[in-house]
């Protein structure tokens, strides 16, 4: 049994998220141009890619509880207090920015130091930056839809499921 001091960091995670999310967001006009260097994954970083970083670093290691924090855009963990471990991805498909496409945030947060085993997840969520700002969040055995509006978080559809014939679905409606 997971304790409540932990569901309430988890919580607090997902709250960063949603307020720094409009901020990301708003953000990204200004920031198309490269920023001259490389992620561990080898892919060249664009100025927004190491703006998002920074600032989801700077929430989410000012949350008690969170005691790690790892992103696509460095090398190493930032050791930040005891607690949770949360890995991001600040901004992916941020290559999709220079034709004003859909990115987002991704984010997982384990019960364990990282690099951290599956099963260590309690929690997982992303962001999306398309029309309009969404966030889904999975945790404790349930599939969670928010709207992000003004940083705040609206849940508007609840215990999501994957349709037992699932589609996928790209740009232009194409399968």
């Amino acid at each position: 049994r997971r304790s409540s001091r932990m569901m309430d960091a988890v919580d607090e995670i997902f709250e960063a998220v949603a307020a720094t999310a409009p901020e990301i967001r708003n953000g990204l006009p200004g920031r198309r141009r490269k920023a001259d260097e490389e992620n561990p994954s080898g892919e060249t970083q664009l100025a927004a890619d190491v703006w998002a970083d920074g600032l989801l670093e700077e929430r989410l290691t000012a949350i008690e509880g969170v005691g790690e924090f790892a992103s696509e855009e460095r090398e190493s963990v930032v050791d930040c207090g005891t607690g949770l471990s949360v890995a991001v991805d600040p901004l992916d498909g941020s290559s999709n920015v220079e034709s004003n496409n859909s990115m987002g945030t991704i984010v997982g947060v384990y019960d364990a130091a990282l690099p951290a085993l599956g099963r260590d997840l309690v929690a997982a969520g992303y962001v999306l930056f398309g029309p309009f700002t969404t966030m889904m969040v999975a945790r404790d055995g349930e599939v969670t839809e928010y709207v992000v509006e003004n940083g705040d978080r609206r849940a508007v559809e609840t215990d999501l499921a994957l349709p037992d014939d699932p589609v996928v679905y790209g740009f232009g409606g194409r399968v």
